[in-house]
């Protein structure tokens, strides 16, 4: 099986975003395409990575939905939605569900 990732853009968590917690430190976004091939099959999914920079320390947050589709182009709309709306790895699956379900 080949794997590769492909990254589609990234976001920042701003103070209005984090207006209601207690976090005054940048919060950076990423998301990626994953494609997988597999006995000449290509699925799609989804990753999102969160870097947070505190004190002088970057931790990260990663979570990974493998098949959600053999569409690349519906992966790469959920991912724009997920970026516009600002989703981290904790909230993916529960968006992610949400979005299948609309479509």
């Amino acid at each position: 099986m080949k794997r590769s990732r492909t990254y589609y853009g990234e976001t920042y968590l701003e103070k209005e975003d984090l207006k209601e917690t207690n976090i005054k430190h940048k919060i950076q976004l990423e998301y990626y395409e994953i494609k997988e091939n597999n006995n000449n099959k290509d699925t799609y999914g989804i990753e999102i990575l969160k870097k947070e920079y505190k004190d002088n320390q970057i931790t990260t947050e990663v979570n990974t939905k493998n098949f959600i589709s053999n569409n690349s182009q519906k992966v790469i709309e959920i991912i724009n939605t997920l970026k516009q709306n600002k989703v981290t790895p904790i909230g993916l699956n529960d968006v992610l569900e949400d979005l299948l379900k609309a479509n």
